[in-house]
């Protein structure tokens, strides 16, 4: 599928924002809006994109809201999210990320950087769907998920070697969360913890680690 056919969902109660951004995407992407949560919780049920840009400042309330009526969707939840904010702090970036966000852009933000988040993240989604597909087509076979590398495990506790494994499987912090029973914010430690561990830097470099040390290899096997 080319980048032309792949459809963005652009949300924020802004024309101007919405303007601006459309500009940089129109080139490259089918661009559908909404100016509030409702109207784009509606569209996206319907059209389901490939991927949702949102703002803070909707018409009926916040990006954060919208995030969280998104992820609280089973139908929806699956979908990459990119939040954009004209706040630039650590803690306003692990709230985004603690309610599921999938990238936090700041503005005034580059073209380039734009157009690169939004591939890596439907590349990224495209990868995990096909793993999510596996999994549930033959849930009964011990390699539908791929396996941690023994000496990637030798490094972890048990259960950071759980938590990277879900990722494998293409499941968000807040999935993690329900599936081990603990707070978004023991997930968000514990992928820190591994982070550590391996040796990684950078907001979304333990994804990128299990695309390429996990996930490709068991494609490839």
């Amino acid at each position: 599928m080319t980048d032309s056919s792949r459809k963005i969902l652009l949300v924020d109660g802004s024309h101007i924002f919405i303007k601006q951004v459309s500009q940089l995407l129109i080139p490259h992407y089918e661009i559908i809006t909404a100016l509030s949560s409702e109207e784009g919780l509606g569209i996206a049920l319907e059209q389901l994109p490939d991927l949702i840009i949102c703002g803070m400042e909707l018409r009926d309330g916040s990006g954060h809201h919208f995030l969280m009526a998104l992820r609280d969707d089973p139908r929806l939840a699956h979908l990459p999210f990119i939040l954009v904010s004209n706040k630039d702090t650590k803690e306003d970036m692990r709230m985004a990320m603690n309610l599921g966000a999938d990238d936090y852009l700041v503005q005034p933000f580059k073209r380039q950087d734009l157009l690169s988040s939004i591939r890596s993240r439907i590349s990224r989604f495209s990868i995990f769907n096909n793993m999510r597909r596996a999994v549930e087509t033959n849930p009964e076979t011990p390699m539908a998920i791929p396996l941690v590398p023994a000496d990637v495990q030798d490094k972890l506790s048990k259960t950071e070697a759980r938590v990277i494994r879900l990722i494998a499987e293409g499941k968000n912090t807040k999935e993690i969360a329900q599936d081990l029973y603990v707070s978004v914010k023991t997930v968000e430690n514990h992928k820190y913890n591994i982070a550590q561990k391996l040796g990684l830097t950078g907001r979304n470099s333990l994804t990128e680690y299990v695309i390429k040390n996990i996930i490709q290899p068991y494609k490839s096997s």
